[in-house]
């Protein structure tokens, strides 16, 4: 038989007068805390980059078209002109002056719009493409691309639709009946492509003026250009918190080409939207960080929600930003005589 040796107990009385001790002691040290200020140099100032020097400000704002649309999402421009933008179960048309011409009804929220030759307008929807006709009606569904997909652009010349999928981190091209016919942009070291680098739901494309494929690969901070059958033609890439290059994450989020060539970029984080020629060197800004906020908003955000969420140019060479937090579309235009024009062809 085992004998239990007896237990020594602590009595209540001693472990709440310790406890006492220990709240009176944490009181007294951060009252009497006195350390210093860190040094300027342990300081997150982001000042200097949001603050834009007027003299590199080459565009000005020359409009505001608002939008009756609740969470404005997606724009394009089609070939007549007209101005489609996204919302939430709805896509409005407008002329280039803002007025309302229609209304289309749609289940959800466009994230990505374009308009093809034949009248008819492709939504990409989080994860397929959406065909609406001259009237609204929808009248075909390509392919559903799965659970992870999420649709963030569409570019569309007169043989191809390109649809840029962040979610995938691919761009499929279809046929304009919506038949898969090449996967754009993944990792390929005997092609000597990179893959592309899509930390978050931001992922564009667009033509240039001579019709040439652009994909923007975010997480690389630049972009690459494609031919139709994956080829890797060229890229460049340009990361930095200075003005020329491309911060954050994953920027540009957004591009557009004007008639020239020049190139206009949309970055969040930093909230700008720049202006490049065609051998990539910075031109100017077309809107700074506050030309593009909410009053009352901080300069910089690494919101996922930014508050551009689309771009577009448009025959007359505008620039236009559709701009959720303010429900427009902010119309600029180059201002004349200041720096920032291409260099001329030769």
């Amino acid at each position: 038989m085992s004998i239990e040796s007896p237990k020594r107990l602590i009595p209540g009385w001693v472990w709440a007068a310790l406890t006492v001790v220990v709240i009176a002691l944490v009181v007294v040290l951060f009252f009497t805390d006195r350390r210093k200020t860190p040094d300027t140099s342990f300081e997150y100032d982001l000042s200097s980059y949001t603050q834009i020097d007027p003299k590199e400000v080459i565009f000005k704002e020359a409009g505001r078209i608002p939008l009756n649309v609740a969470n404005p999402s997606a724009m394009a421009i089609g070939p007549d002109g007209k101005i489609y933008v996204g919302g939430e179960n709805a896509v409005i048309v407008l002329n280039d002056e803002g007025k309302e011409l229609a209304r289309y009804a749609v289940k959800g929220t466009p994230g990505c719009l374009a308009a093809i030759p034949d009248g008819k307008l492709l939504a990409g929807m989080k994860n397929h493409i959406e065909v609406l006709d001259a009237q609204g009606s929808s009248v075909a569904t390509w392919q559903d691309l799965g659970e992870h997909a999420w649709l963030t652009s569409i570019a569309v010349n007169d043989q191809n639709v390109y649809a840029a999928d962040a979610g995938n981190r691919i761009v499929l091209r279809y046929d304009l009946n919506g038949t898969l016919q090449t996967r754009i942009g993944a990792a390929d070291t005997a092609r000597n492509i990179p893959g592309l680098v899509v930390p978050s739901a931001f992922l564009d494309v667009a033509f240039d003026p001579m019709d040439a494929l652009w994909v923007v690969n975010p997480g690389k901070h630049g972009l690459e250009n494609y031919r139709a059958n994956g080829d890797l033609v060229s890229s460049w890439y340009r990361m930095g918190m200075d003005l020329p290059g491309f911060c954050g994450c994953c920027n540009p989020t957004h591009i557009a080409f004007r008639s020239d060539g020049t190139l206009v970029t949309v970055e969040k984080g930093l909230n700008r939207v720049k202006l490049y020629a065609p051998d990539t060197s910075l031109l100017g800004v077309v809107a700074p960080p506050e030309g593009l906020l909410a009053p009352g908003s901080a300069t910089m955000s690494c919101d996922l929600e930014p508050p551009v969420r689309d771009l577009a140019v448009d025959a007359k060479d505008r620039v236009l930003v559709l701009n959720n937090p303010k429900h427009v579309i902010l119309v600029f235009e180059k201002i004349p005589n200041r720096e920032g024009e291409a260099p001329a062809k030769p």
